[in-house]
């Protein structure tokens, strides 16, 4: 059988066929941003490869020490790290078709790590099941996405424009795998549900994308200010013993430098990453769920949703046990996190543990984590947008109950990814339960697919889904059996309201994986 052949409006793309899909792999959407191009809005793509069968490099990153749980093996990704990193995924159904739904992912690992590159994310099943084009790219992070001075040296927000690039190779070629340019969904995980959600506020972007899913995000409420993301830029520079603005010098720094004194120049700012996108005034002009972001995305359907367990994924790096810790051991690292002494952050701790007499010490502070970094700025977000009374807004949570360590992992950050994308096969130690976890998997496809084609999730998988509204909150649990429920987690919500807001520096001490 012949390869897969894309007439695009780059260039004549032979790809590869994986089951009854077709494959293109390692695109280029924009130009190498080594060296002159460092810190700058990116330069036009070069001609497309004659055989798209690579993957592309993943954006410069700093690499976790060590692998972490077995269980969580499927989100391990090997390609090498590059600056010339701007490239991206197509996967389609093989049968003939024209004006497909189009899925753009954005991957997490917050602002600074990640790839759209892992297995897990791997397009083809989503792409069969639900008769859609699925898009997965590679964009810049941390320091190399976002340095922005202040000054005519800089660009803001290239990690950011780096998506919007790719998002215009979208419109000009997608027609050639067999996408409908005028039908591109953006969905994305933790990190990636941010980048949905500032992609929403952003004028480039408008008219590129049309319908938003937000999986598990917690920074994607307030970015950085100019102040904050120039005082970083700052020292960035020192670190790097270079002058602001001076790009002559900056070309010929080495990638692993900068990756290091990154990280350099996040401590001496007090430990706040504002290596992240800033409200410039220009190509960010407003926070995504300000009252002007709102208008902004009147016109946007939005799924948004997160786990009930989420802060069990960075809790269990702490090995098995972690649950078992001592109860001093727990109320600390809640002060610590909410940057409070003990006996001020007493009263939420123990507001939880009565309310929840059946959970563990450390299950208690890890209710609090995620009420306190996901579950609150998720509820704000979707709350101001159904008030907004523009497009609608749907709801959810996954509860599906993990196997490892008998059940305590509960429904981890991440456990969405193999969910929606159907590679289920690749997280098996984790979902345990085969046959459900499929059957599952399948359900969430559907309503996933059926979003991207009409704006609206409800399919014959799942019972009635309606809007959500700010009053009765209604969600769709996903679970062996899904059901809709109003409010959900009301009470860890109420308890939630008097204390500080989630802010970028709040972490867990103490936990080995930084939060």
């Amino acid at each position: 059988m012949s390869h897969p052949i894309a007439e695009t409006a780059a260039g004549r793309i032979e790809g590869r066929r994986h089951g009854r899909t077709k494959v293109f792999r390692g695109i280029p959407y924009a130009a190498d941003t080594g060296g002159e191009g460092r810190f700058r809005d990116a330069g036009p793509a070069p001609a497309p490869p004659a055989v798209a069968d690579q993957i592309g490099p993943r954006a410069p990153q700093v690499l976790p020490e060590g692998k972490g749980p077995s269980f969580f093996s499927f989100l391990a990704e090997t390609s090498p790290l590059s600056e010339d990193c701007l490239r991206l995924n197509v996967f389609a159904p093989e049968e003939p078709g024209a004006k497909r739904p189009v899925m753009v992912w954005l991957h997490g690992g917050a602002w600074i790590s990640g790839s759209g590159n892992r297995p897990s994310a791997h397009g083809s099943i989503l792409a069969e099941a639900g008769d859609v084009v699925v898009v997965t790219i590679n964009h810049r992070l941390n320091a190399f996405g976002f340095t922005w001075d202040g000054t005519d040296a800089t660009d803001p927000n290239v990690g950011l424009t780096d998506i919007i690039k790719a998002l215009e190779w979208v419109r000009d070629n997608i027609a050639a795998f067999g996408g409908d340019p005028d039908c591109v969904t953006l969905f994305g995980q933790s990190g990636g549900g941010a980048k949905v959600s500032v992609l929403m506020a952003m004028p480039r972007a408008k008219g590129l994308f049309h319908r938003a899913i937000v999986q598990s995000a917690s920074l994607h409420i307030e970015m950085a200010t100019p102040e904050r993301a120039v005082k970083c830029a700052e020292l960035l520079y020192d670190e790097l013993g270079l002058k602001i603005g001076d790009r002559t010098a900056l070309a010929d720094v080495p990638m692993e430098a900068i990756l290091k004194a990154r990280l350099r120049a996040v401590a001496r700012n007090d430990g706040i990453d504002d290596f992240r996108p800033v409200v410039d005034g220009n190509v960010l002009p407003f926070d995504p769920f300000s009252p002007a972001g709102l208008d902004h995305h009147a016109d946007i359907p939005m799924i948004a949703g997160s786990t009930r367990e989420e802060m069990t994924f960075f809790m269990a790096y702490d090995g098995e046990g972690v649950f078992d810790m001592p109860e001093a051991r727990a109320r600390q690292m809640v002060a610590d996190f909410f940057h409070m002494s003990l006996a001020d952050s007493a009263p939420l701790f123990d507001s939880y543990a009565s309310a929840f007499p059946g959970k563990k010490p450390g299950q208690v502070a890890e209710t609090i984590f995620t009420q306190a970094r996901y579950t609150r700025n998720g509820c704000l977000a979707a709350d101001r947008k159904a008030a907004h009374g523009s497009a609608p807004v749907y709801r959810y949570r996954v509860d599906w109950q993990c196997a490892p360590w008998d059940g305590q992992l509960g429904a981890p950050h991440t456990v969405c990814i193999p969910l929606v994308f159907g590679t289920t096969e690749t997280a098996r130690e984790m979902l345990g339960r085969d046959a459900q976890a499929d059957a599952l998997s399948r359900r969430m496809m559907a309503a996933w697919t059926q979003f991207a084609r009409t704006g609206d999730p409800n399919c014959d998988a799942l019972p009635h889904w309606p809007r959500y509204d700010a009053t009765d909150r209604p969600s769709m649990i996903f679970d062996a059996e899904c059901s809709v429920m109003n409010d959900p987690g009301k009470t860890e919500r109420e308890l939630m309201e008097p204390w500080p807001a989630f802010r970028v520096g709040m972490i867990l001490k103490g936990i080995k994986r930084a939060v």
